[in-house]
């Protein structure tokens, strides 16, 4: 009896390496859900998204002077600041709006530096005189941070942020517009930060976005009269940005490392990353908490605010459909439709299921002034109405066949939202698109 047991163990023993080889098979065959991320390495032409504007254009001299005029105002400028000062005094509130002058005129004749000390006297000024949250004090922290930007110098303007967001109450109640405004810019540049990798490593950064936006989704919720609907909105499609994110740059690591007979799992503790570990277990949840985030706040949308609703359902419906429920998605797309065409917002309608939408359509894997890129390619898309696309570019000029072979390949591994006609998910043919391909 004891030999047939040892028999049995053996031959279980003999099996280890392949049920184990075939877990993890499993194991992958369920991650692959999540479909190629849109915007990452080919865009159609001319799209853009409010997630991959800068913080706005900054105030400029107009008309535009040339450089030695515009060295020349400055001088004068700032010889009628000095007048102020002496009559009024250093502290004087009507020095901000000369200060902020004169940072114009010295941006636009080239003294970038000069420029910004002005504007951060600016800053201090309104500061003194109205107050840590002022309103004032928005128009120039924007033009700050547009120079950075446009000096390139994204490791200032990502420290630029940071006091940003502390000097407008770290995204924490009591919120006025300024405040939420400031909060929701934020958690933007954030995001274009991970896309930029800034970071050597993205996940400390990741982590805390996601955070950061927990936190500002608890404090929602407890507020005494409730969460505001459009605040909520606002905190919850920002939130599913992250998400898509997550599952985008986290890559899970192997559990089984391969040894020649077989697998085994390493136990030292230099192997084990603590926010790798993290982050994997937010990742394997993030298809279910991304649905409940998006269901709770259809629970608070009144019907007065019937475009509220469509786009929260709209957005639930494409969460689905990027990670392959394409049958859970397909019923809400065409429930949506009905929805739109019921209450009279048919252009709704016509905007998101008139034709094939590459997903996700939030513009936050698209990178944010993109270097180099092939195209534009015109191809013809033939979309089934599973969402799973194929792309014709026999047409293309003989230059761009090569990129053609990549763009084919992306768009495969792309979900489409798909079109509805006449209430019901529909196959298409031959649609005309132009893509713009980011070079590796």
């Amino acid at each position: 009896m004891s030999g047939i047991k040892l028999g049995h163990y053996i031959d279980s023993m003999r099996l280890l390496p392949s049920l184990i080889f075939v877990k993890l098979l499993l194991v992958a065959i369920c991650s692959q859900g999540a479909a190629e991320p849109y915007g990452k390495y080919f865009v159609e032409s001319g799209a853009d998204w409010p997630e991959t504007a800068g913080s706005g254009a900054a105030a400029t001299l107009s008309p535009p002077l040339s450089e030695s005029a515009a060295r020349e105002l400055a001088r004068a400028i700032n010889e009628r600041l000095t007048e102020q000062e002496f009559r009024d005094g250093p502290y004087a509130m009507g020095l901000a709006e000369t200060l902020d002058e004169l940072a114009r005129a010295q941006e636009a004749a080239g003294a970038v530096e000069d420029a910004r000390r002005s504007r951060e006297r600016a800053l201090h000024l309104i500061r003194v005189n109205e107050g840590l949250y002022s309103a004032s004090q928005r128009p120039i922290l924007q033009a700050i941070l547009d120079s950075l930007r446009r000096e390139e110098d994204f490791a200032a303007l990502d420290e630029r942020y940071d006091y940003f967001f502390r000097l407008y109450g770290s995204g924490q109640p009591p919120w006025n517009d300024l405040r939420w405004r400031a909060a929701m810019e934020y958690l933007r540049w954030q995001r274009e930060a991970l896309r930029r990798g800034l970071d050597g490593d993205p996940m400390p950064r990741l982590l805390r976005l996601h955070g950061l936006h927990e936190d500002l989704l608890e404090e929602l919720r407890l507020q005494a009269e409730g969460p505001d609907f459009r605040l909520l909105a606002e905190a919850v499609h920002s939130q599913l940005k992250t998400f898509y994110l997550i599952e985008d740059l986290i890559q899970p690591q192997p559990l089984f490392r391969d040894q020649r007979n077989g697998f085994y799992r390493s136990e030292d503790p230099r192997d084990f990353n603590l926010l790798q570990e993290r982050l994997e277990n937010l990742q394997r949840t993030l298809r279910g908490a991304g649905r409940s985030l998006i269901e709770e706040l259809l629970t608070v949308i009144p019907p007065q605010a019937p475009e509220v609703r469509a786009e929260a359902l709209l957005a639930l419906a494409d969460w689905l459909q990027w990670h392959g429920s394409t049958r859970e998605a397909s019923a809400l797309y065409e429930s949506l439709w009905a929805e739109l065409h019921s209450q009279g917002l048919q252009q709704l309608a016509l905007n998101w299921f008139s034709r094939p939408v590459p997903l996700p359509d939030n513009g936050v894997f698209f990178p944010s002034g993109p270097k180099g890129g092939d195209g534009p390619m015109a191809v013809l898309l033939t979309v089934r109405d599973n969402g799973r696309a194929s792309a014709d570019v026999t047409t293309l000029a003989e230059r761009w066949q090569g990129s053609a072979i990549r763009l084919k390949r992306y768009i495969a591994a792309t979900r489409f939202r798909p079109v509805v006609e006449n209430g019901r998910v529909t196959a298409v043919e031959n649609v005309p698109a132009s893509y713009l391909l980011f070079r590796p």
